[in-house]
């Protein structure tokens, strides 16, 4: 039967479950118990980190010339090839123009020097010409050969320059500044926008000194210990790196910890502020499940099993942990029988109490 020190709450909660069950033809079964063992799990400390993105970046002028487009501006979403921002390309089409020129004139001083060679090489073979000669028909071949290579490498020089009138997105993302207006005249190497990626994304947080230097190198290899807590998620992570200098500042050593690539990570995005949590050497302890525990405004108890009978017992708790035990700070000690669901037990007892 319940103990006499169950409190009301218990007895109310008893008699709404019976009678919904008093019509039943089958007893209920006997609720599971599990026996209180003292465990050692990861202990962990929380922290507020913010979020950034991982691709940020500035894209600049890579050669002169007037804006003649802008196809986006701020806040504007971006695939990645899709052109930012076109230059005019008079200048470079003509200097693309003369480097094809200059090549096939040397592509034609080539073919008649290697042309002259070959012949002056049979003619030496007869006798009929010095040495000399053939040496300076030879060195004038090699010289034409390498104006051809020369003249390739100014025609790819070229057409890269062409390429560079046309500004693209490096990766998919969001316009976040624009620096140029439409007929303004850009430079090499001037900034003309800035942009991110809403994925992939990390968390920056400064760690305490004292928790850093007790950070194991368990916690560096093994991401699953590391998670970021944000709108009540747990969200895993892939990397962590710890700065190897310190802020002298504020006692601290930053650290970047990207999250994993999944799906689940949609609702985040670079700026906001979340939590990061970090392990901090072991926690011993009795660890229950919610379910095992009754919670009476700031009072916890559970129903422990005593003499094929249930009693009520006060305990206090401590932390929650992220699988939902909550440990067990007094009030049980191992080895002691507990009902894993605080109100089947109720039940089950107010039932057999009927049946006596």
């Amino acid at each position: 039967m319940l103990a006499n020190t169950l409190p009301l709450i218990i007895a109310a909660m008893v008699f709404s479950l019976t009678s919904l069950t008093a019509n039943s033809e089958s007893a209920p079964s006997q609720p599971d118990t599990l026996t209180t063992q003292f465990q050692s799990i990861p202990h962990y400390v929380t922290l507020e980190a913010k979020l950034e993105a991982i691709k940020q970046s500035t894209v600049s002028a890579q050669t002169q010339g007037i804006v003649e487009m802008v196809n986006f501006d701020i806040n504007d979403k971006v695939e990645a090839g899709q052109v930012l921002i076109l230059i005019n390309s008079s200048q470079q089409r003509a200097s693309l123009s003369q480097a094809k020129a200059a090549l096939a004139q040397a592509q034609a001083l080539n073919t008649d020097a290697q042309a002259i060679l070959k012949r002056n090489r049979s003619l030496l073979t007869k006798r009929t010409l010095s040495q000399g000669e053939f040496d300076s028909s030879l060195a004038r071949a090699n010289s034409a050969e390498a104006s051809v290579l020369a003249a390739e490498a100014m025609v790819k020089q070229a057409k890269e320059q062409v390429s560079y009138t046309r500004i693209t997105a490096p990766y998919s993302g969001i316009v976040r500044q624009r620096f140029v207006q439409m007929g303004e005249l850009v430079n090499p190497g001037q900034p003309v926008m800035t942009g991110f990626a809403l994925k992939p994304l990390r968390a920056v947080v400064d760690i305490p000194q004292k928790l850093a230097t007790k950070l194991s190198a368990q916690a560096k290899l093994d991401n699953d210990l590391i998670h970021i807590i944000a709108n009540g998620k747990h969200y895993p992570t892939s990397q962590f790196t710890l700065f190897p200098y310190a802020d002298s500042r504020y006692s601290s050593i930053r650290a970047r910890i990207d999250l994993a690539d999944s799906d689940d990570t949609q609702g985040l995005i670079p700026g906001a502020w979340v939590q990061v949590q970090l392990p901090n050497g072991q926690q011993h302890g009795i660890y229950l499940p919610a379910s095992a525990i009754l919670q009476q405004g700031e009072v916890a108890s559970v129903l422990v099993m005593q003499n094929q009978d249930y009693k009520l017992r006060y305990v206090r708790l401590g932390q929650a942990q992220q699988d939902g035990r909550i440990r067990i700070m007094s009030g049980l000690e191992a080895g002691e029988q507990v009902a894993i669901d605080v109100l089947a037990a109720a039940m089950s007892a107010a039932v057999n109490k009927e049946a006596l």
